[in-house]
């Protein structure tokens, strides 16, 4: 089968290859092969390729962590009820193939309405906001909460979810061209964060620690900058470093890293009743399937009952990974990107 191989860290025009490997064995008894339509692509993805990533598989490695397409094999006959299905499937790796294994607490059928970019958004970046949102936190009618990066995946599907709640939604981006869209996904004061100081813009237009929640996928000196615009009560929910993207690896500039974040004590969070919580969904996935595989259920219900509008404008062909790559990385796209096979 055709696979897409991370085969050296750096650059996407020079870190992939498509090459012919064998088709995955299942070894477990709840595992599933799916034919892939079509693969997601995430930040996590492009870390690993910039080789700041540790939970990625040695090189040459298979990316992905999550797949649309027709269930075609099961290891256990007791689910051959699954056998020509068409699912969303979390792959925990090896998503970019033809072929890939998912576990039946992995996957979740498609109706026919739910096209795949849309399905593959569902995955890691709504399953991530879903998460953070509905059991990390507890969202209330007319809290005020501030997204980083709402332009993005991520960024989109928890805008949608925070207004679904009745939530008041500041949203960050780097582009002054991307101010429509956080506008028509529900964004109510969205700031170009390359022009402003987001700061003193947020306490300008909602007042000083007026924010009841926080999703943050930077990390840098941006965590001690959101901690001092937190409310009594407040959560700032910590899933990604994308500041880490263009730093050396190693040692030294990890501990740079850390600094740049800089000491929380827990004193002072009991002092100020605010939270620090961390979301890694690989993780989750991995030690707590079902939970998964719930939110999964939940956001396909949200999508077919027109709640949630999942945004997936850039399809590439499988062999445009690069292209794909370097794009997401470069901050060129909103929503969902992805890849397809047929």
């Amino acid at each position: 089968m055709k696979a897409i191989q991370l085969i050296k860290y750096g650059d996407a025009s020079t870190s992939f290859q498509i090459a012919n490997i064998s088709e995955p064995e299942l070894v477990n008894k709840d595992d599933v092969l799916i034919q892939v339509e079509a693969s997601g692509i995430n930040f996590a993805d492009v870390m690993a390729r910039r080789g700041l990533y540790k939970a990625a598989p040695p090189l040459p490695a298979v990316l992905g962590y999550e797949v649309v397409g027709i269930v075609i094999k099961v290891k256990d006959p007791i689910n051959n009820r699954f056998i020509g299905k068409r699912v969303l499937a979390m792959t925990r790796f090896g998503g970019y193939a033809e072929c890939a294994i998912s576990t039946i607490n992995g996957i979740q059928e498609l109706p026919k309405e739910i096209n795949n970019g849309s399905a593959l958004a569902l995955a890691t970046q709504y399953c991530t906001a879903y998460y953070a949102i509905n059991i990390e936190m507890n969202l209330m009618e007319g809290d005020t909460v501030l997204i980083h990066a709402a332009s993005g995946g991520v960024g989109t599907a928890l805008t949608q979810l925070a207004k679904n709640k009745g939530c008041k939604v500041i949203g960050l981006t780097r582009s002054e061209k991307k101010v429509a869209y956080l506008k028509q996904i529900g964004v109510d004061v969205p700031i170009v964060t390359s022009s402003n100081d987001y700061v003193n813009e947020i306490e300008e237009k909602v007042g000083v620690k007026n924010v009841d929640a926080i999703f943050n996928p930077v990390g840098g000196k941006t965590v001690k900058r959101d901690l001092s615009l937190l409310n009594s009560g407040g959560k700032l929910v910590f899933f990604g470093i994308s500041d880490r993207i263009n730093k050396r690896k190693g040692s030294v500039n990890t501990i740079l890293q850390l600094l740049k974040i800089g000491k929380i004590h827990p004193a002072l969070l009991l002092l100020n009743s605010q939270s620090i919580i961390g979301v890694n969904l690989l993780k989750i996935a991995e030690n707590k399937p079902k939970i998964i595989q719930k939110a999964l259920n939940e956001l396909v219900h949200l999508v077919t009952q027109g709640k949630i509008n999942p945004t997936a404008n850039y399809g590439f062909n499988y062999k445009e990974i690069d292209k794909a790559h370097s794009g997401l990385e470069k901050g060129l796209f909103t929503g969902k990107s992805f890849i397809n096979w047929i």
